[in-house]
């Protein structure tokens, strides 16, 4: 299973972020090997107006994109534009070959933080029953990444996320954006991956003017290729010029 994971494009009107996300959904475009899911975890606008939700429409057409909110998303507005599924909550259960993908959805309208919206943990340990492998997408990291400006607004319980993925026969991948720098870890022996941001990149702790986003560096995604059988995840990250 192919998967072209993008985060954070941060759409905004302005030329500059049209032009840094069009650079990543090109090359999504591009690539020889269709993939088998394409992935925008949160933050697809930057203040959650119908004007930037129109935008991403019109950048993302043509590919069958599933989209997450992130805490800049605005749900009613997203779901309407973007013809999403739910009432409140912007989260599906999808199953792509032998996988099952959650799209969950941790956004808190008015906050930076993350929470699991009820609705997603009930499908998410709904999937962790099966003995399929499991992916669940999210935009909040379920753990600290070592960042001042980050760490206070990730996902801040991550228990009904994790709980139903521990000890699971099958393997179980969570795939997460937000922080804008891409990350590999595991949490409790379950793999996370975090995208780049498309918008911008999070200066680590260990650079010069930490804790701050640089909007000049390349826009980047991950490929993530996941064993259908084994569960094994690769991961591939591509900067792209814009």
């Amino acid at each position: 299973m192919l998967i072209a994971h993008l985060s954070d494009l941060h759409l905004d009107l302005t030329e500059h972020s049209i032009r840094r996300a069009r650079s990543i959904v090109d090359h999504v475009r591009s690539l020889t090997t269709r993939p088998d899911l394409v992935l925008v975890t949160g933050d697809i606008a930057d203040h959650g107006s119908r004007e930037e939700y129109e935008q991403a429409a019109e950048l993302l057409a043509g590919l069958d994109v599933h989209l997450v909110p992130g805490n800049h998303d605005f749900r009613p507005t997203m779901r309407t534009v973007l013809g999403l599924p739910g009432r409140d909550a912007i989260t599906s259960t999808i199953t792509v070959g032998g996988i099952v993908v959650v799209l969950a959805d941790s956004h808190v309208p008015g906050h930076d933080h993350g929470e699991l919206a009820p609705e997603s943990v009930a499908l998410v340990e709904e999937a962790a029953a099966h003995s399929r492998p499991l992916v669940v997408a999210l935009h909040h990291p379920p753990m600290t990444i070592g960042s001042g400006l980050l760490d206070p607004i990730r996902l801040l319980d991550p228990e009904p996320l994790l709980a139903p993925l521990r000890g699971r026969a099958a393997p179980s991948v969570v795939l997460c954006g937000h922080a804008h720098t891409p990350l590999r870890t595991t949490v409790d022996g379950i793999p996370v991956s975090i995208a780049p941001g498309v918008a911008s990149t999070l200066r680590l702790p260990y650079e010069p003017e930490p804790d701050t986003l640089d909007r000049t560096a390349p826009p980047g995604f991950a490929l993530h290729h996941l064993d259908d059988e084994t569960g094994t995840l690769q991961t591939h990250v591509r900067a792209v010029a814009p």
